[in-house]
């Protein structure tokens, strides 16, 4: 099927301006993987949190320490056919992934590609016990699952600030790659705010880039600050760009994004949201709409990349490349405003949006 223009200028607008890495691909649970069972003291500061350096152990064995209890292994079992001689037969498939617990009532943070089309998921603790899981719900638009332990009491990981993170300070990938448990990787926050499409119509937003090891096995694990908090959840790594084999170049999801759609989802069953996926407007976005498309464009606003099909804002008419520029009243120039302003909307309720498009104001209205 061809292309509407806007999204051949859409794609063009996230490669030039934003940055966005090229053929991500997720580092999910593929079928047939499969894991086995699996004197001086000093203090530093990592993000204002004080460490206690015991036994000469550093800030990373602590942070790993800290964290590792909630880390699991995420077991999967799919029901695909293949082509026989004359008609498709059913073949059970296995994968692996990674998760973290967040709650010690027994709820499991992961990705949605790892438990995509499950037929059965377990999770497994580091410490030996073994739970059949239920899929509480889960966001392909930010490749988020939420599933639910019958555990008691479980080691619980703390979800930190994603916004404080610098790039270049340490981090920790936690996870199971190739059916190697608890393997843990180092490395740095390359880069932030990253933008990586992961099929034709769809992108992963405002992600956290690492060099710290990400292999098939590790989706769903954890990356971890030096003060043992969860600032990410490792979703993707880039294999290749036009042929030339890529490294150190891995993707997770911001904490702070994590936190929101966990919640809504554990609250509402899905995420609670307007359905844009865009950034705030920049010098350079605007340069792009002026002189690229001849577009007018405001000072400030949202500008809308992708609106997500069925959702809220695409009943309201929302387009990508649309700038909105106030919701339910209220000025918004970021996603976090836009975000803020959606939470604070009452389920059922009709939010009123002022959009920018080509030039032209008008006011689009839906309900949540």
């Amino acid at each position: 099927m061809r292309r509407d223009w806007r999204w051949v200028i859409l794609v063009a607008v996230l490669a030039a301006v934003l940055g966005g890495a090229v053929g991500a691909r997720l580092a999910g649970a593929g079928p047939g993987t499969r894991g086995d069972a699996g004197d001086g003291a000093g203090r530093l500061r990592a993000q204002g949190v004080e460490l206690v350096r015991e036994d000469g152990a550093d800030a990373v064995v602590q942070a790993v320490e800290r964290v590792g209890p909630a880390v699991v292994k995420v077991a999967v079992t799919r029901q695909a056919f293949v082509d026989s001689l004359f008609f498709q037969a059913p073949v059970v498939e296995e994968g692996l992934g990674s998760g973290v617990i967040i709650d010690a009532g027994g709820y499991v943070l992961t990705n949605e590609h790892v438990v995509r089309e499950a037929t059965d998921v377990r999770v497994m603790l580091r410490d030996g016990r073994d739970f059949r899981a239920e899929l509480v719900g889960a966001d392909p638009w930010t490749d988020l699952a939420v599933l639910r332990i019958p555990g008691q009491n479980l080691p619980a990981a703390e979800l930190g600030p994603s916004a404080p993170l610098r790039v270049g300070q340490t981090v920790i990938a936690i996870g199971n790659p190739f059916g190697l448990d608890f393997t843990v990787t180092t490395g740095v926050v390359s880069a932030l705010q990253r933008t990586i499409p992961i099929d034709e119509n769809r992108f992963l937003f405002q992600l956290l880039q690492t060099d710290a090891a990400i292999n098939p096995g590790n989706s769903g694990g954890p990356l971890v600050d030096l003060a043992g908090r969860v600032v990410g959840i490792n979703t993707a790594v880039l294999g290749s760009v036009e042929g030339f084999a890529a490294q150190g170049l891995g993707f997770a999801i911001p904490a702070d994004m994590a936190r929101q759609v966990a919640r809504d989802i554990i609250a509402y069953g899905r995420p609670r949201r307007l359905g844009v996926l865009g950034t705030a407007l920049t010098r350079a976005h605007r340069r792009v709409l002026e002189e690229e498309l001849g577009v007018a464009a405001p000072e400030a606003g949202v500008l809308v990349l992708q609106v997500i099909p069925d959702s809220p804002a695409a009943s309201a008419g929302i387009r990508a490349l649309d700038v909105i520029v106030e919701a339910g009243g209220q000025a918004v120039d970021s996603m976090e405003g836009l975000i803020a302003v959606t939470n604070e909307t009452e389920p059922g309720a009709r939010l009123e949006l002022v959009v920018i498009r080509e030039g032209r104001r008008f006011i689009a209205a839906t309900r949540l």
